[in-house]
């Protein structure tokens, strides 16, 4: 049932095809892998991350900052530091707190999904329009 009813925030293709041009991306999320995956891929954006990482897959969930270690190991010969990453979610807590955890620059997607508030963490950035991650990140 909820499959049939996704759909993307306005732009999300766009801005997913203009950041792959500049930047190796990838996906931290909280689900079961045989959901998100196949959810990702409904939507058409899986093509986009590499890798997808799934808490369901690690027996953990954000705000674990192993999840999000294991992205940017993922990334390996690249040798992308935490400080050099920026991560857009939209949960106070399990994304940015997450995220900040080890060091990497974030964004808050303020829609109407996620906690906007927790314990003192601030985003570094936040924005209500997929497009202005273009801006920030000069793409």
């Amino acid at each position: 049932m909820t499959r049939r009813q996704l759909k993307l925030y306005p732009h999300t293709r766009k801005v997913l095809q203009r950041l792959q041009e500049r930047f190796p991306l990838a996906i931290v999320s909280d689900a079961q892998s045989s959901y998100a995956r196949g959810e990702l891929h409904k939507v058409g954006i899986a093509s986009f991350f590499d890798p997808i990482v799934i808490s369901g897959d690690y027996g953990y969930r954000k705000p674990d900052a192993r999840l999000f270690q294991t992205a940017l190991d993922a990334f390996g010969a690249a040798g992308i530091t935490p400080e050099q990453t920026l991560y857009v979610g939209n949960d106070m807590h399990r994304d940015i707190f997450g995220a900040q955890q080890l060091g990497m620059k974030t964004v808050l997607f303020a829609s109407e999904q996620g906690t906007k508030s927790y314990h003192h963490t601030k985003p570094d950035h936040t924005i209500t329009d997929l497009r202005e991650l273009l801006h920030l990140v000069h793409a």
